[in-house]
Order: structure tokens, then sequence, then C-alpha cells
């Protein structure tokens, strides 16, 4: 098992802890002499590359461990370049290819007071930059390298607004969000959200690679009732992905399931989905769905501040009878002529699969609201809410476990999932093809 050694801050209630060092930092000879206990001094010796003149680079936090996957140690560390100006720092990340240390990234960073404002650990195969943004917020975000891409997979990020704290968790692997809302002079939780997050493209894009289009649910926190009979993932959990065009929405939606009831009667016990999409349209500043600006400060979300729209999904058998949808409103306002015509333009298709079943529903902007209609020039966060009832013995409805994509509380609006529209170009999340230059220099070369 590879050991690993950290230098930065120590933070309560961070990821990963941290180890204090002295202010004054490392020089390059020092810092060398530390590494021997993990790299051959001819990988060392690599590092000579990136850091050619010692007198001027001094090293502050650092960690060796394997961010990459391969089982060799790799190494980051947080350097200040004594010739520049300003309160600037770089973070280094170097990985062991092919027996040499090869520099595969140079993040700049500022820090406020203290160079060890910025850190770094490695930590179950994860490479952590901790840096403070301002007084009482802090980001940690984590990295891993496959061979092709720098990917970032997870940001922690503590934030005061108002009279709230939020800590917040964004994992763009699993691509679920979790938040923590306290009020920041009791300390008391005022709010714990945890829900998938669900991206949408325009359709027919294809991802470029080290992004993830699908939520993949399958915590025991998603289940919202029921969760005695819960058996784990492959009893019921759920997958969940979407796109978009100018007249549509469309979800896919995979549950996995190992004993789907269909139910022989509309009114039979079955297994169901409902869908619900809150059209609140908050202000752009506030970081969350979980909290509305007032005109002096703000407040968690407990009733919704805008109609909601659902859609209740009945499966059919997978055979000869088809799946139907129901419109779910609530408030009758809602039931315009317009949005009860854009119903029929409502599109489902069932599909059963060897260990559950799936299903893709097609969903006009119409019958949610014209106005979240694309085009969208920034990235646009819908409230949404997918409810899966498991029914594993139609003669026992009442053991029945409801399975969501989030942590939903009822009553709470607040609690609810999520989806993003992405505008034309941009992907959820950060990848960095380290050899991309290199790539298009070749193909300049050859006259592409």
């Amino acid at each position: 098992m590879i050991r690993s050694r950290a230098f930065g801050l120590v933070l309560v209630g961070l990821l990963v802890p941290m180890v204090g060092l002295a202010q004054q930092g490392m020089m390059r000879e020092e810092f060398y002499r530390k590494l021997e206990s993990y790299f051959d001094r001819e990988l060392i010796g690599d590092l000579n590359v990136a850091f050619p003149s010692p007198e001027n680079v001094v090293f502050y936090s650092w960690d060796a461990g394997d961010f990459s996957g391969d089982g060799n140690y790799d190494l980051a560390c947080v350097v200040r370049n004594r010739a520049e100006k300003g309160k600037r720092l770089w973070v280094y990340l170097f990985v062991d290819v092919d027996g040499f240390l090869t520099q595969i990234a140079a993040k700049e960073y500022r820090f406020i007071e203290l160079p060890l404002e910025v850190g770094v650990v490695v930590r179950y195969g994860v490479c952590y930059i901790t840096e403070k943004l301002e007084q009482f917020n802090w980001r940690i975000t984590g990295f891993r390298f496959d061979g092709i891409a720098l990917i970032k997979t997870s940001e922690f990020h503590t934030h005061r607004l108002g009279s709230f704290t939020q800590e917040q968790t964004i994992n763009y692997v699993t691509l679920q969000r979790n938040e923590r809302w306290t009020t920041t002079r009791s300390g008391n939780l005022e709010l714990e959200r945890k829900c998938g997050i669900v991206p949408l493209y325009p359709r027919g894009v294809t991802l470029s690679h080290g992004y993830q289009r699908r939520a993949h649910l399958t915590s025991v926190d998603y289940v919202v009732r029921g969760a005695y009979y819960w058996q784990g993932p492959e009893d019921c959990s759920l997958t969940i992905g979407g796109a978009y065009d100018s007249a549509f929405v469309y979800l896919s939606l995979v549950v996995r399931d190992d004993q789907v009831v269909t139910g022989y009667c509309d009114t039979c016990a079955a297994d169901r989905i409902e869908l619900w999409f809150d059209l609140y349209q908050g202000d752009s500043s506030v970081p969350s769905l979980a909290v509305r600006r007032t005109k002096r400060s703000y407040i968690i979300r407990q009733r919704p501040d805008a109609p909601l729209i659902g859609l209740g999904l009945h499966l059919g058998d997978f055979a000869g009878k088809p799946p139907t949808v129901k419109l779910l409103v609530s408030d009758s306002s809602m039931l315009t002529r317009l949005r009860l015509k854009s119903l029929a333009d409502v599109a489902i298709y069932g599909e059963l699969q060897s260990d559950g079943y799936a299903v893709r529903i097609r969903i006009p902007w119409l019958l949610l609201a014209a106005e979240l209609a694309p085009p969208h020039s920034r990235p646009s966060v819908l409230g949404f809410l997918a409810q899966v009832t498991d029914i594993d013995n139609e003669f026992r409805p009442e053991e029945a476990t409801v399975f969501a994509n989030a942590m939903y509380q009822s009553g709470v609006v607040a609690s609810e999932g999520e989806m993003i529209a992405m505008p034309p170009g941009e992907q959820f999340g950060t990848v960095e093809y380290v050899h991309a230059d290199a790539i298009v220099e070749q193909l300049r070369r050859r006259g592409f």
C-alpha cells in the first residue's frame, strides 16, 4: 500500500487531513531530500526541467501518492517563484510515465495572507488542492489523471450567505450534489440536501472524454419511503440522463429492479414513476435552488415559489399494453388550454431489461413553461424530482419502496433534485487534456 505524507493546513471539516508546517517553506535542495523516501534520485532529477533555478523557488505543501491509478507514486507540490511579484503560487502535478516524473499540470493560485492557504494532499486515488478564497470561504478541488486528461472529480466549497453558512460538495463522476446549510451564529443545521444532477445537453451532442452524462444514484439516502423494505441497489436504484432541443426535453431513466410488477389493471398495485418540475427561476447570484433572496436577506425555500408541473407514468406491461402518462399540477390554474394541448405531444417508451426497466420520455417545453425553452446563454438550473415507486409484492402494496433522485423531504421544496440545461459548446465539469498541444502540433506538421 502506498503511504503518503502531506504538508498543509489543518482545516476542520475537510475531506482529508493536512499537517501544518513552518511558514517559510523549503528550498529545492531540502525538498529533494524529503522526496528520496518516495522516489529514486533519477526520478527526482526529472524535476529540474520544471524548476531549473533553485534560488528562485520555495516549496510549501507537497504530497506523494497515486492519483493516476497505475500503482506508482505521483507528486503534487505548491511552489512560489520569488522572482514573481504578488501573492501568486503554483501547484505542480507530476506523474510517473514510463519511469520519468512528467509534469502534467501547473495551476496558478493566489493566497490572501499566508502561502500555506494553498495546500495539496493525495488520498484514495485523487489529488486534492485546498485554497482559501476569502475569510470563511474555502474550496477543495479533487483531480485524477487517467492517462489522457486531468479530470476534476469533485469540489468542496464553504460559503457564507446572509445569516447562513453553506457547505457544498459536487461529485463530477457520479453527478451528485451534497449541501449543508447552517445558521452561522448558532451552528444549527437548517437543511441537508443531497441530490442527483442531470445535465441536459443539446440533442445529438457527443461528450468529450472525461465528462459524464448520467447521474447514477444507488445510496439509501435516496430512499424517501419504505427503507425497511429496501434490499440494496439491485432492489431499486436509478440512473438518469437527458437532452433537449428547441421544442422538447428528452429524459432517459434506467431503473434497476429485481422484481418488476406491472399490475393487471389500471388500479392494481404496480411499479410507477412520477416526474415533478419546479418552475421557479431564482436569482443567478444565489448558489443553490435551496435558498431564495429576499429584500433584506436569504431564506431556505420551504414551499414552492412557483407552480409545480408533474407527470405520472404508468409503465404498461412492456408488451401489448403501452405506457401511459397523466398530467399532475400543484395549482389548478396551471391547467391552461395550451398546456393541456401540449400534453398530446408527450411521448413515452418503456423497455423491459434483465435487471429492471428503462423509460424514455419526450416532454414539450410548452408543457413546462415557454420561457424555459432554449437558447440558453448560460447553464440554466431547473428543480426536478423523479420518484420511482417499487412494488415487489402486488398483494402487499404497503411494503412499497419510493426511490428518488434526491434526499427529498415532503413539504420542503428545497430538498428537490435538479437538472441543468447546458448551452451549446459547454459541458458540466472540467477536463484538461494533457497532451492536446502536442497532438495539435503533430497534426499541424502533417498538414491538417
